[in-house]
């Protein structure tokens, strides 16, 4: 085989390659940190409140301006 400049055949880096993939692998699932998995603000309690009080309010302000439009004799 022939040898490439650094004197290791392609076998021999190759095995080298591969074991050094393996340790940085075991390296790095020591590494790992548990992270909680994202949750949208519809998945969660305080968020479920906040969507329907912002619907709410939504829809309140425009049923609200309609109600004055039509007592003011402007709709």
């Amino acid at each position: 085989m022939a040898e490439n400049t650094n004197g290791k055949t392609k076998k021999e880096q190759s095995a080298s390659r591969k074991k050094y993939n393996q340790e940085r692998r075991a390296k790095k699932a020591d590494e790992i940190v548990l992270k909680k998995p994202y949750k949208t603000p519809t998945e969660t309690w305080w968020g479920k409140i906040l969507v329907w009080v912002i619907f709410f309010g939504m829809v309140g302000l425009v049923v609200l301006s309609f109600i004055l439009a039509l007592i003011e004799g402007s709709a």
